[in-house]
């Protein structure tokens, strides 16, 4: 899931079963020091489950993130899961013409450089335009020197090594029809996918409550008319809830 999880159309674990079949009991009970496989357990497998090793070369396993979301919902979870972490920066970029020139791209970058340097956290939010600066970061392009790391940022032409410390991590959340139309595939190659959502964080009895509000939502929106008379066109249910979408009955 961590290497071929975050795809929607891609069911990594049963095409791996299809090629195990016989190998492996899919009914097995799960056993205490099984890892977490939900997105939440994985997101913190990714970012701190490295650090709490300690070892250098497990450090430098992991990729950086991308969290896809749906209406940014998972701001909330993570608020909820990463933001208690220490050194955690959020950049958030701005769509307007005057946030889009050279100059902010740069003051961006710099940030970005700054927690590099000191082993924070970054969450990039609505930044298309910075992330082919960063793709020999992304890349984990690393040139290492006297027990140090060192990567290129790019702006433009110019080219700036840059010192990343061992507990930096980086984490890109996007929307994820953002993520499928525009986003090009070797940035989403470059990073650790995973679909984020509320829907990914409620208990069993609160997913069986969404379930049947989910039910409810599409009841409500049909429309009960004769046969004859009913358009081919079927009603959806965003046609009666303003803004409806997947994660909706979860929130």
């Amino acid at each position: 899931l961590r290497n071929f999880g975050g795809l929607e159309d891609v069911k990594p674990v049963d095409i791996f079963y299809g090629h195990l079949s016989g190998l492996v009991d899919k009914n097995e009970q799960k056993r205490e020091d099984d890892p977490d496989c939900t997105s939440s357990g994985m997101i913190q497998a990714c970012l701190i489950g490295d650090k709490k090793i300690g070892d250098k070369k497990a450090s430098s396993e992991s990729r950086y993130l991308l969290l896809l979301t749906e209406n940014y919902g998972a701001l909330t979870v993570l608020q909820q899961k990463i933001f208690t972490m220490e050194n955690v920066v959020v950049i958030f970029g701005s769509s307007f013409p005057k946030d889009q020139e050279y100059t902010q791209v740069c003051r961006n970058i710099n940030r970005i450089k700054v927690c590099m340097e000191t082993g924070s956290t970054v969450i990039l939010l609505n930044l298309e335009n910075l992330y082919e600066s960063l793709y020999d970061a992304l890349n984990q392009y690393y040139v290492e020197f006297g027990g140090e790391r060192y990567v290129d940022l790019g702006l433009g032409t110019h080219r700036v090594k840059c010192r990343v410390h061992k507990s930096f991590r980086l984490i890109v959340v996007a929307e994820k029809q953002i993520v499928y139309d525009k986003f090009p595939i070797p940035l989403i190659n470059r990073l650790e996918k995973h679909f984020l959502s509320l829907k990914t964080m409620l208990t069993p009895a609160q997913l069986e409550l969404t379930d049947k509000l989910q039910i409810w939502a599409q009841h409500f929106c049909e429309a009960k008319v004769q046969a004859h008379l009913r358009k081919k066109k079927d009603m959806k249910i965003g046609d009666a809830f303003m803004g409806f979408h997947d994660d909706t009955c979860a929130a």
